[in-house]
């Protein structure tokens, strides 16, 4: 009898159930791991891609009316068919507010992979520019921060990775773990994996060398609710295969120093010599301590690819 009505709320349902999945993402450090798989092809062993188009996750959809009623049926709306559509309307638009003001934005916003004709070889970069730096090192080194960053991501403080992020990066990090405190929210990423870490190559900018790094890794990754425990985001069984694009920096002519990976600098704060590999603190007086000009620091991460094994 009234058929443009229920079509119009079934429509409606519809479209609200629609975001209500599309924002069930869950969240690794900076947040790339998202609610649906992208970047990768069907065929693929590798998990990885080219590219990915955050807009997949974060577009609200398409909203259309059709004006009419049917061929030889009249329909009149009565004061509670127009309450009942106001209600989904409002109850739509509400869903609509809060995925939006829970979805943390990406820390890059291009997702492209750096096209090989931007770098020069490492062999280049061994050979002419730093011979004490070592492939080998910097892959231990880079898995073992990735281990870092999930780590401390689900225990929602990054202070003791204040010397290996530039000041960019830190701060918006920072700034999407503040708003998952907002909303009372923690993540969680576990069953931590690094499957491969390719140095693909190098590029000068701005009196900067830029290290550009692809990573492959397996995660387990959800959101809980800190009043209930419940999962709100994420699936705790489902892993992610995830492969990103680092961009590292460091001042141009800057070398790898002899002692190795580990480095040691003194407290500003109290003058204690402190090993910034091992803590971002000072054991003595707690200071946080920032290096400028001495490491490789992570200057932007890229979500190139996600694979989810449900």
């Amino acid at each position: 009898m009234k058929k443009r009505l229920f079509g119009f709320i079934a429509f409606a349902l519809c479209a609200l159930l629609l975001l209500v999945a599309v924002g069930a993402s869950a969240s690794d450090f900076g947040d790339f791991s998202g609610g649906s798989d992208y970047g990768y092809d069907s065929g693929d062993t590798d998990f990885g891609g080219s590219s990915y188009d955050w807009g997949d996750d974060d577009d609200n959809g398409g909203y259309y009316y059709y004006g009419g009623t049917g061929a030889g049926e009249a329909y009149n709306c009565t004061s509670t068919d127009m309450l009942i559509v106001l209600i989904i309307v409002a109850v739509i638009l509400f869903f609509i507010w809060y995925r939006s003001r829970n979805t943390q934005t990406p820390v890059t916003t291009s997702v492209k992979r750096t096209d090989d004709s931007e770098l020069t070889s490492m062999k280049n970069y061994t050979a002419s520019v730093d011979p004490q730096f070592s492939i080998v090192n910097m892959q231990k080194k880079l898995a073992n921060l990735y281990v870092q960053l999930q780590n401390c991501w689900s225990q929602m403080d990054i202070t003791s990775l204040r010397p290996y992020l530039t000041d960019e990066l830190y701060t918006q990090s920072e700034r999407q773990l503040n708003e998952l405190k907002q909303n009372e929210q923690t993540p969680h990423v576990e069953r931590i994996a690094v499957l491969g870490t390719d140095i693909r190559g190098y590029f000068r900018r701005d009196g900067m060398d830029h290290l550009i790094v692809e990573m492959s890794t397996r995660i387990n990754t959800y959101v809980t609710d800190n009043n209930t425990g419940n999962v709100v985001r994420g699936d705790r069984d489902s892993e992610k295969f995830m492969t990103y694009e680092w961009d590292l920096v460091r001042p141009t002519g800057t070398k790898t120093e002899e002692a190795g990976e580990m480095q040691v600098v003194n407290c500003p704060n109290c003058g204690a010599p402190v090993s910034i590999n091992a803590t971002a603190k000072c054991p003595f007086c707690d200071s946080v301590i920032t290096v400028n000009a001495k490491d490789w620091v992570l200057a932007s991460i890229k979500g190139l690819s996600q694979k989810s094994n449900y």
